[in-house]
């Protein structure tokens, strides 16, 4: 594997660990406390990598399971709703029992840089610390299959690594924003801004999956960050609007 492949492991690998806390430091100046950060990381292991994925498991051994894998659109309108509702209600739940003693805005940007920073060590970080370790193998050391995978590797541009960085900061970005939306429907009572959340996280893994079918890497990492970009907007409306109602309490 080229040292520019081991450099972009290593740079990817980098982000997903440091961007987490470097968020949570910048949070914690704002209010944000670390039990909001632990709490989102533990909250979203839980719902998304044992609930949801139980529930995978259960729909993927069954008749419906073909049906899902062999359309493209089924499959990120089922895996987009999934996610949104299992994370979603997850977040729900937090802000409701486990931190219904921080009512500050700021738990929802630190319990949001805990729950993406969880996601981002265990799917793309742990990824490239394993690609990266198994590269330094000698070749006859592994099993065939894993060899093989290895060197399909060396066959990727290593620009693919940068990319899978990137959609991490990116994918953070989308879980403080839904963090503070979800919040503000505890705080505020609105059902609404739950059900909102949960729609936009279908709706962008759903984009997600569908694009990433249909278009290079670059134009759907670039399509995802457009909609997030958004989504972001109007978290931050939301955020200054609980400010002020803070403040004025």
């Amino acid at each position: 594997m080229s040292t520019s492949h081991i450099a972009a492991m290593v740079f990817t690998m980098l982000v997903t660990l440091v961007l987490p806390i470097v968020l949570m430091l910048w949070f914690r100046r704002r209010g944000g406390k670390w039990r909001a950060f632990a709490i989102g990381a533990v909250t979203f292991f839980l719902f998304a990598m044992v609930l949801e994925q139980a529930v995978h498991a259960i729909v993927g051994s069954s008749p419906v399971g073909p049906v899902l894998r062999g359309n493209i659109w089924l499959t990120g309108l089922y895996g987009g709703l999934m996610a949104g509702l299992f994370e979603e209600t997850g977040r729900l739940i937090a802000f409701r029992f486990l931190l219904r003693r921080q009512p500050q805005p700021a738990a929802a940007l630190a319990y949001g840089a805990g729950h993406g920073g969880c996601e981002a060590v265990l799917i793309t970080g742990l990824t490239m610390f394993t690609n990266l370790f198994l590269s330094r193998m000698p070749p006859d050391r592994l099993p065939a299959e894993v060899a093989e995978a290895v060197q399909g590797l060396a066959d990727i541009p290593a620009t693919m690594f940068l990319w899978a960085g990137f959609e991490r900061v990116v994918a953070v970005a989308i879980h403080v924003s839904l963090s503070v939306l979800v919040f503000a429907a505890v705080r505020s009572g609105k059902l609404r801004l739950f059900l909102l959340a949960v729609l936009l996280h279908a709706a962008v893994d759903f984009i997600a999956v569908t694009a990433n079918a249909m278009l290079p890497v670059m134009a759907t990492e670039l399509l995802i960050a457009a909609v997030t970009a958004g989504i972001a907007v109007l978290a931050a409306g939301v955020y200054k609007k609980m400010q002020v109602s803070a403040e004025n309490t």
